[in-house]
């Protein structure tokens, strides 16, 4: 009897686990493959920071700008896109910059 109550428990507990891992995972998203370098080095960037992309990482036009280290949320996405800008206008692309993370969280609605 003791047996079968500690294998319920042990079920119970393992089912639990699994459901917030499931609702945690939801929220966070991997980067675009396409992204990888950019993502390294802008996971390295001090937080409070952003990352924009203009274009479709997953074609060859694509270019992203990157700012951290920034006092609020708001100031950094400005500055990624400030950024993204730059590097949009060099390479002549039409596509306007988006905002692709804030901090660790993936916020781009094309993934």
């Amino acid at each position: 009897m003791m047996v079968a109550r500690d294998l319920a428990v042990a079920w119970a507990a393992f089912v639990l686990f699994s459901l917030l891992f499931a609702c945690a995972s939801q929220g966070s998203r991997p980067p675009h493959p396409d992204l990888a370098a950019v993502w390294r080095s802008y996971r390295e960037l001090p937080a409070v920071r952003a990352l924009a992309v203009a274009g479709d990482p997953g074609r060859d036009r694509w270019v992203a700008g990157a700012s951290g280290g920034h006092a609020s949320r708001s100031d950094a996405e400005a500055q990624a896109l400030v950024e993204c800008g730059k590097r949009r206008a060099a390479r002549r692309l039409r596509a306007a910059c988006v905002l692709y993370a804030v901090d660790d969280e993936i916020v781009w609605p094309g993934r």
